[in-house]
């Protein structure tokens, strides 16, 4: 009887050494799983960060070039009134009978 009592103690401690072994298995790869994870959750967080970088930089460079059109665009129309009302006032000038205006030329 004392042989059929050592065995069971023997297969106790086998299964308590196995599931022992199981646990620490189990704790080792949740960790490793868990840091891959990590990692790759960084470098998405890390990915998104620079395309918003780009974009941002891209968004305000578009807006630079915007302003450099609409500011010449405002001058043109600048110069396109100004050159309409030179016109206007050399047809008064020819309908009052007054010589024209010399330019600079």
């Amino acid at each position: 009887m004392a042989d059929s009592r050592a065995g069971g103690e023997s297969t106790s401690r086998v299964t308590e050494s196995a599931s022992d072994i199981s646990r620490r298995v189990f704790i080792a790869w949740a960790s490793g799983t868990e840091a891959a994870l990590k990692a790759t959750l960084d470098a998405q967080k890390a990915g998104l960060e620079a395309s918003v970088a780009v974009a941002t930089t891209a968004a305000e460079h578009e807006r630079d070039a915007l302003q450099h059109i609409a500011e010449a665009a405002q001058r043109a129309e600048e110069a396109a009134l100004e050159a309409f009302r030179t016109s206007v006032r050399a047809v008064e000038d020819m309908i009052e009978g007054k010589p024209p205006a010399r330019s600079g030329r």
